[in-house]
Parts: C-alpha cells; structure tokens; sequence
C-alpha cells in the first residue's frame, strides 16, 4: 500500500506542477481555466478507460501463461518507473521553461488557447498511465482491492496537497527535496518490482533462477518481520531471493544510479 501511495504521489505531484505553472504562467488569460480544467477531465476519463481495459487484456492474454503475464507486467512497470526518473532528471529544470514560453505564445496570440487542453490532457494521461500500470503491477502480484485503493486515495490526496502548497510558495524552501527523496525511492522500488517481475518468470520456467535462493537471511531478519516489511516496502528487500532475482535487483539499481548521474550532467 506504501509503495502505491509514494509513487502515486509523486505522479500527482508532477501533474499539479504541470498545472499550476500553466495556470500562473496564463493568470492574465481570459478562459484559460476552461481549457485547462477541460484538459484536466478529459485525461482523467482517458485514464480511467485505460484503467478498465487493463483487465480485459490481460484476460485476453490469459493463453501467454499467468505467470509471463504478471512478470511482463511488473518489468515493464519497473521500466516505466526507472524512465520516468532519468527522464525527469534530464528535463526538470527545462519543464518550467517550456511551459511558461507556451503560455506567452498563447498569451500573444501565436499559439491557440485550445494548446492548454492538450498539454494538460497528454500530461495527466501519460502520469496516469504509469499510475494503472504500477498498480496492476502489485494487482496481480496479489495486493488487495482495498490496499491499492487506499493507497490510490493517500498519494492522490497528498499529491494534490503538495502541489497546491508549492504553487503557493508554502513549500517553496523545501520543494526541491520532494523530489530528491521521491527519485530514490522510485529507484529501490523499480529494482525491487524488477525482481519480483522475474520471480514470476522463474515460477513460470522461463528465466533460470541460478541458485534458489542464493542466500537465506530469513533468520537473521524475516521479510515479514516489522523492519524486514519496512526494507521491503522501501528497498525491495527479499530474505530468500533467487541468483536472478539478485541479478535482476542489482543491474536495476546500477543502471539507474549511473543514468541518473549522467542525467545531471547533460
């Protein structure tokens, strides 16, 4: 339910800003809240399809194997995740930028107010869509309706909270370390989710699991234990992982760390 609630968190997060930038940026436009909003609405209901469907296509894909299925769906979910970070890293600072020279355009007539609908509406579809994948991810992985609820309603919740607080300035001396702390969870939680994906695959027969497990630290700290739960939740920690979930768990977390220095320096 953690795990939902800060990813979510940080998705609504960017989308806030996306709005409120635009919406500062365009304060002198007359109607600009009615594309805006309407950007807002349709991405939401674009969302919510994409969330409905995703069940039926993995009913369709029922003949792949459950178990494929379910792994394909956490390593894609970790890709999606860890791309999301670099991404963001690399264009953070030019976001901003962008946004505020769209809002000139629009505001000297070059460009049409019906821009404001479609950057609000690609931007909260293409953060949403990351939402329903992750958490059809910890779906399948077996994660109850309820906790996946609960934590939609807690990173929404906080989410919008967040955002409304920096386009206020109130979080303004501290907006900068959301994102720090955010970055590096979704890093542990990427390559966490990457070596469940290929549990999955092991259990299926198609990836080798190169010694299971290849460690057993259940007795030292359970992963069902108060802080063995709290690793977990934050770290991806697994007290009797296989070779290639190890594998799978450590190339993550070095591919990430490496693109994310680089990313810094571009």
């Amino acid at each position: 339910m953690l795990q939902i609630a800060i990813v979510v968190f940080r998705e609504i997060l960017e989308i806030s800003l996306i709005i409120g930038i635009l919406t500062a940026a365009t304060k002198d436009i007359s109607g600009r809240g009615k594309w805006i909003s309407s950007g807002l609405l349709l991405g939401i209901f674009a969302s919510l399809g994409l969330a409905f469907s995703t069940d039926k296509i993995s009913e369709s894909l029922d003949g792949m194997g459950q178990e494929f299925f379910n792994g394909l769906i956490l390593i894609s979910a970790s890709v999606m995740i860890g791309w999301t970070v670099l991404w963001m890293q690399k264009h953070a600072k030019s976001i901003s930028g962008e946004l505020k020279r769209l809002s000139n355009s629009i505001r000297d007539g070059h460009k049409p107010l019906y821009a404001l609908l479609v950057v609000v509406f690609l931007s909260v579809l293409r953060e949403s869509a990351e939402i329903v994948l992750f958490t059809y991810s910890y779906y399948v992985s077996g994660t109850g309706i309820g906790e996946i609820i609960l934590g939609l309603f807690i990173g929404i919740t906080f989410g919008v909270t967040a955002g409304i607080a920096l386009y206020f300035g109130i979080l303004k001396a501290f907006g900068k370390y959301f994102f720090i702390v955010t970055t590096w969870i979704l890093i542990f939680l990427a390559a966490g989710i990457a070596a469940q994906g290929i549990g999955f695959w092991i259990n299926a027969g198609i990836v080798a699991p190169l010694a299971n497990p290849i460690f057993d630290s259940s007795q030292i700290l359970s992963q069902h234990s108060v802080f063995g739960k709290f690793l977990n939740i934050f770290f991806g920690y697994i007290d009797q992982p296989a070779g290639a979930q190890l594998i799978a768990y450590l190339v993550t977390l070095t591919v990430l760390v490496l693109g994310l220095r680089i990313a810094k320096r571009i």
